[in-house]
């Protein structure tokens, strides 16, 4: 259970060269599996389900509320077929399905590998997503990101809860070993740091899982008016049992700081002088922000991966955050 965690917070992976596995440790960490989860061939992109028609709101205010009650249905209908039909089993790192083999980067999950229905129902969620995003009320999401004065009133600053992605590394059902769990991302603007908080549920015979609740904290900053980019800083993980015994403790991983990293590829440029192959330098972390208001928040990771998120105040929404 603790290499998986440790595959799972994305700490150190080295299988071949070195610099590959830095340059995609961010990648892992930031969303924050069993058989290999199909890699989506036939998913569309979020940009290609953009809307023919206009692509401005003539009445912003009205229909991004008819939208944001349409999206809400829609992952209640996706949810509904994923019960019907079947949900994925997503597991930690590669085997799991959670990791590409190659790239270590989050998969991104392929919703028609369950059925033709529950691929189409994942297409209109991602469609509204879309719409909105077309609708966005907020000009400058990143406006007090990061102000140790005006974080507090930062749009971005507050606690926004999972309701859809296409992040394999984000994606939990009981039907895998790591079981089902809820995701939320805790933002304090002030601070310029976001926590990615995953808590895994009890299990069906009532017991706590031996991973009850793993943290990933980030720095972020604004590099722009919608973009936020991201350096981890450790993962925390709470578990239920050491080694026989119960008792709730907690490990500390730290993250190779960017010194460190920058370091290991410049001496393994050294190292491959001459020889066929490309060091690649490690690239940053960053999600744009799509659509925000009080109660949505649906951004794009670097990955190409969606996140839908609500408020836990937003009372409409409140039954799908449980």
């Amino acid at each position: 259970p603790l290499r998986r965690l440790l595959l799972a917070s994305a700490i150190v992976f080295f299988q071949g060269d070195p610099s590959e596995a830095f340059s995609t440790q961010s990648a892992t960490l930031s969303r924050l599996i069993s058989p290999a989860l199909p890699i989506s061939k036939n998913f569309r992109s979020f940009s290609s389900t953009r809307s023919s028609e206009s692509s401005e709101c003539s009445s912003p205010d009205n229909q991004t509320s008819a939208l944001k009650k349409e999206l809400l249905t829609n992952i209640k209908n996706l949810r509904s077929l994923q019960e019907r039909d079947g949900d994925f089993s997503i597991d930690f790192g590669v085997k799991g399905g959670e990791l590409d083999k190659k790239s270590r980067a989050p998969q991104k999950v392929d919703f028609y590998s369950i059925s033709d229905d529950v691929g189409n129902a994942a297409d209109e969620v991602m469609g509204v997503a879309s719409q909105l995003a077309e609708c966005n009320p907020t000009n400058e999401p990143t406006i007090y990101f990061g102000d140790k004065t005006n974080g507090g009133n930062s749009p971005l600053d507050g606690t926004w809860r999972l309701l859809f992605t296409t992040a394999a590394d984000a994606t939990f059902s009981k039907s895998s070993k790591r079981g089902a769990a809820t995701a939320k991302n805790v933002v304090d603007a002030s601070k310029g740091r976001i926590t990615n908080v995953i808590d895994f549920a009890t299990l069906e015979d009532g017991t706590e899982p031996l991973l009850k609740q793993l943290n990933v904290v980030i720095g972020a900053k604004s590099a722009g008016k919608s973009r936020v980019e991201l350096q981890f800083k450790y993962a925390k993980a709470v578990l239920t049992k050491f080694f026989f015994w119960k008792r709730q403790w907690s490990v500390y991983i730290p993250v190779p700081a960017p010194f460190i990293t920058r370091s290991i590829v410049f001496f393994s440029r050294i190292l491959k002088f001459g020889r066929q192959g490309e060091v690649k330098v490690p690239p940053k972390a960053y999600f744009d922000v799509l659509y925000l208001d009080e109660d949505l928040r649906i951004h794009k990771t670097g990955e190409d991966n969606l996140f839908v998120q609500a408020s836990p105040a937003w009372e409409e929404a409140q039954p799908f955050l449980s």
